[in-house]
């Protein structure tokens, strides 16, 4: 299970706080006092979220069930976690008294941060970075240097075992290791011993070159990959090319690696 990393929470705290503060700056201005109603809205959104995208993808928690705990997997279902905001809302508004035009202004605000937050890290990041000097495993115990594997453009898959998304992705990341062969392939574990990753793969049957162990996550560091799965994809210069974060599918592969495989490389998207 994945460990607290306080730089995966950075956008979800500034969203918190940019709340408090449009709850604060009403409770000044009009005398509204709205916070208790807000930071229960809120928390009810998130774990209505989280509970929801478990139920839907049950048979992978049921494996593991403390990984339900392992929040920093992305796994929220958007759907449910705003539908369950607004009622709840609406609901502790009618119960308290409490003006509906605070409470709804600072969820609003929140949500706004956190998607522009987590937009603006994918995409207005510091552009082109090299691959990054870190150490990184075999499984068989054999240190390697990601910026060693190949001279081809590369594909860097980061993935955990108990991450739903990441299991979802990962026959379609095999077919696609298996049709291009001129471009690397890497899965990078992120925190997980040598053992429990054999024991997926034989239990997937999946077929992987290239898996690596991070233990202490540093590629997600180095790289600002605040969540699970994350898919970096570099040129053959090294430098980055494109990142993207969640799950793939095979058409939403396909297409980010013919962008890589073309002549001429632009920057990230």
């Amino acid at each position: 299970m994945d460990e607290f990393d306080i730089g995966r929470w950075a956008i979800p705290a500034l969203a918190i706080l940019t709340s408090a503060a449009v709850s604060w700056w009403y409770r000044r201005k009009r005398g509204w006092h709205s916070w208790p109603v807000v930071w229960k809205t809120i928390l009810g959104g998130l774990v209505a979220a989280r509970i929801t995208f478990v139920l839907q993808n049950a048979p992978e928690y049921a494996a593991e069930p403390l990984s339900i705990l392992a929040v920093s997997d992305g796994g929220f279902s958007d759907t449910a976690g705003v539908l369950v905001a607004f009622l709840l809302g609406a609901h502790l508004t009618a119960r308290t008294n409490t003006p509906r035009r605070p409470v709804f202004a600072a969820v609003l605000s929140a949500g706004v941060v956190w998607i522009g937050g987590a937009i603006a890290m994918l995409d207005f990041g510091p552009p082109s970075t090299p691959v990054p000097l870190v150490e990184l495993r075999r499984l068989d115990g054999t240190p390697v240097q990601l910026r060693t594997l190949t001279d081809k453009p590369m594909v860097v898959n980061l993935w955990a075992t108990w991450c739903p998304p990441c299991r979802r992705e990962m026959p379609a990341m095999q077919d696609a290791q298996k049709r291009h062969p001129g471009i690397t392939f890497v899965f990078v574990n992120e925190g997980e011993d040598a053992a429990a990753i054999e024991a997926f793969l034989a239990q997937q049957k999946l077929d992987l070159d290239n898996v690596l162990t991070d233990r202490a996550r540093e590629l997600g560091r180095r790289t600002g990959s605040f969540a699970m799965p994350t898919t970096l994809f570099y040129g053959r210069d090294g430098r980055l090319f494109l990142r993207h974060m969640g799950e793939l599918d095979r058409d939403g592969l396909d297409r980010r690696l013919e962008m890589l495989a073309a002549p001429a490389t632009g920057r990230k998207r």
